[in-house]
């Protein structure tokens, strides 16, 4: 059986009270907006996947792509808990949640007004030509120095 953080339902309160090590705030875009007048579910996991390039390009991983290894997405959970609205700024929260020999978990959290709205599990995988490869030890070193506090 897995446990709540590998598996199922985000534990949002959990999110909601660890200490993220990366924050962004993106502006919300009138482009964002659905027909009901909220952020698209869709604009709302771009958001996400921008705050995640940020995080690698922070780190300057740059055995990830150009022409050597890279980082795809394998799984990603994504919960709506509150609407985002417009206008208004979204502070997107990321950290890592586990590492394995391969793959990475990353922990997300969109907040707007300080409430949360969007809770995500993202977990990526390390490829090669051949298919996945181990996650450098340099690399581990960063993410483990990356991890959500409090959790």
């Amino acid at each position: 059986m897995q446990s709540n953080s590998q598996a199922g339902r985000i534990d949002r309160a959990r999110f909601d009270s660890a200490r993220f090590p990366f924050l962004m705030e993106m502006p919300v875009r009138f482009e964002d907006l659905d027909m009901l007048g909220h952020v698209n579910n869709a604009a709302a996991v771009a958001m996400l996947q921008e705050a995640r390039v940020a995080f690698h390009r922070e780190l300057e991983l740059s055995h990830f792509g150009q022409g050597g290894p890279r980082t795809v997405v394998v799984n990603m959970n994504v919960e709506f808990g509150a609407e985002l609205t417009y206008p208004g700024v979204a502070e997107i929260a990321t950290g890592i949640l586990g590492i394995g020999r391969t793959s990475y978990t990353f922990g997300q959290l969109i907040r707007q007004n300080g409430q949360g709205a969007v809770y995500a599990r993202v977990t990526m995988v390390a490829t090669g030509e051949t298919g996945a490869i181990q996650i450098p030890d340099a690399v581990r070193a960063d993410f483990e120095e990356r991890c959500l506090i409090g959790w």
